[in-house]
């Protein structure tokens, strides 16, 4: 059994992970969509691509496809936000990991702190979830590797589109028995 401020540490690395991952998710899927909507939309480029059969009607259907794409879904923004809770993550991790000797009152309010940063949190993406879990109990060293949550390999080129809401995730001790 862990501490109190085991756990807590655990929780707050584990939260910032999770937003680190899917902050560079969001940055990576905004910046390839604005690339290829100022390349498509470059006359230049139908000019190239026209005797491989695609038209230049084609680079504008992809190319308002591709806009709408980042108007709707605003992938910049969602990159925002999940920068910002990173950084209260670590914050929080911070402020607590300056407390020498942490008393039951000083785990209270950390984790006052953490629940506070929770409530501005999108729905969770389970198996991101799940990675940043195994990621945070590899880097703490709290716990022993039989906690590692077993994160089905189907999962990962969807982990970013599915939620995965009701999987459940089982950890490795409790599949090797």
């Amino acid at each position: 059994m862990q501490s109190d401020p085991e756990n807590f540490e655990f929780n707050a690395l584990r939260n910032a992970l999770y937003h680190t991952a899917m902050r560079r998710t969001f940055e990576t899927w905004s910046r390839w969509l604005n690339f290829l909507v100022v390349v498509l939309g470059a006359a230049t480029i139908s000019d190239l691509l026209t005797p491989y059969g695609i038209e230049a009607i084609h680079l504008g259907a992809a190319t308002a496809i591709i806009g709408a794409l980042q108007l709707t879904f605003d992938f910049g923004g969602r990159a925002r936000l999940h920068q910002v809770l990173q950084r209260d993550y670590y914050k929080a991790l911070a402020d607590f990991q300056s407390i020498e000797a942490p008393t039951p009152a000083d785990v209270a309010a950390a984790k006052a702190a953490l629940s506070t940063t929770m409530a501005d949190e999108p729905p969770t993406m389970r198996a991101v979830d799940t990675k940043a879990y195994n990621d945070a109990l590899a880097a703490t060293g709290y716990f022993p590797k039989d906690q590692r949550l077993r994160l089905p390999w189907w999962q990962l080129p969807l982990k970013n589109l599915i939620s995965f809401d009701g999987y459940d995730y089982k950890k490795v001790g409790e599949i090797e028995q």
